[in-house]
């Protein structure tokens, strides 16, 4: 009987873009930023000339300067994107060849009057310092897939303060096995490592600034639906950001004395909220929508809106860091 009760109902997931705020807010009156990597590298990482083919260590054939020209893409990755936003009055990149590469044991912050020299030379609020990079490359010629595994290490320096108020681990995959970013099976060819390498410190770059300042994300969310004709149809006008369409369908139904019905409506009259920009208005009818499945016979559906109630108090959460951010800017 209770699975007679839920096995209608069904699930049409969806991918939408929300903007998040930075884990590590800068204060508003840092407004010149210079880049610099300290060319650190750990005594034990001495696998920059080599690379995993079928998980077998293999030496370069040719050796380049390939994780030099990786820090410079990756800090330049970083440069254009804090530039994009127009966050920063100026935003200077030290050159890389600027500091001799050093190996040490433990990373560890400079000496104060380091900090101070490039804070007087660059006349930077903040320094953001790339102190050590790493990566390393495989692939499998029989699977026909690659990664890049990096480790990285970054901390912001605050020259008003004379202080480093921020320090980032920041370690990442980039794999490549012949899919596209929604899963499909695609004839893409499987970069070698001086292609793959720079590719990754690309990314690398880009990923640290979702770090400082806000960025655009892909989140994914879930229509409610069952075998209703005309909840059948509000889906479809929903899969084409027909919401307004779509919720006033789902609105005959928020009354409803069939208790699925009514669930369902509420939920996706929830996610018509959220995506008109309306998340208070969301919490409120999840809110509805999770008394209406309470009980051993809903209890499935009770999960989901739960789940998604979850979402929303984190998103509210958000949404008010952002608008604090941007007050004080």
């Amino acid at each position: 009987m209770l699975l007679s009760l839920s096995s209608c109902v069904s699930y049409e997931k969806f991918s939408i873009e929300v903007i998040k705020p930075p884990k590590f807010a800068m204060p508003p009156e840092i407004r010149k930023i210079a880049i610099i990597s300290r060319n650190l590298k750990y005594e034990n990482d001495t696998l920059q000339n080599y690379q995993a083919v079928d998980r077998r260590l293999v030496k370069d054939k040719i050796k380049g300067n390939l994780d030099s020209l990786a820090r410079v893409i990756c800090i330049d990755s970083l440069a254009s994107k804090l530039l994009s936003q127009n966050r920063f009055d100026s935003v200077l990149v030290v050159s890389v060849g600027t500091l001799t590469p050093m190996r040490v044991k433990e990373v560890r912050p400079n000496m104060p009057e380091w900090y101070s020299k490039f804070a007087g030379q660059t006349r930077a609020d903040g320094l953001i310092l790339l102190d050590m990079f790493s990566c390393f490359y495989s692939r499998s010629t029989e699977n026909a897939v690659a990664n890049v595994v990096t480790s990285n290490i970054w901390s912001f320096y605050d020259c008003n303060k004379q202080k480093i108020t921020n320090r980032f681990v920041q370690i990442d995959t980039l794999y490549w096995d012949g899919t596209d970013e929604s899963g499909k099976v695609k004839k893409i060819q499987i970069p070698k490592k001086e292609v793959a390498i720079p590719i990754a410190a690309g990314v690398i770059g880009e990923n640290y600034a979702k770090h400082i300042q806000p960025s655009w994300t892909m989140v994914y969310r879930e229509i409610m639906t069952c075998d209703n004709p005309e909840f059948e149809k509000a889906t479809k006008l929903a899969q084409k950001s027909e919401w307004d369409e779509a919720a006033a369908i789902w609105q005959k139904y928020a009354e409803s004395k069939n208790k699925r019905n009514k669930i369902v409506s509420l939920y996706n009259l929830a996610l018509a909220s959220e995506m008109n920009g309306d998340v208070e208005k969301a919490l409120k009818l999840t809110s509805q929508a999770a008394n209406a499945s309470s009980g051993a016979f809903r209890s499935a559906e009770n999960e989901a809106v739960r789940k998604y109630s979850g979402i929303l108090y984190q998103r509210r959460t958000e949404i008010n860091k952002l608008r604090v951010q941007d007050e004080t800017r």
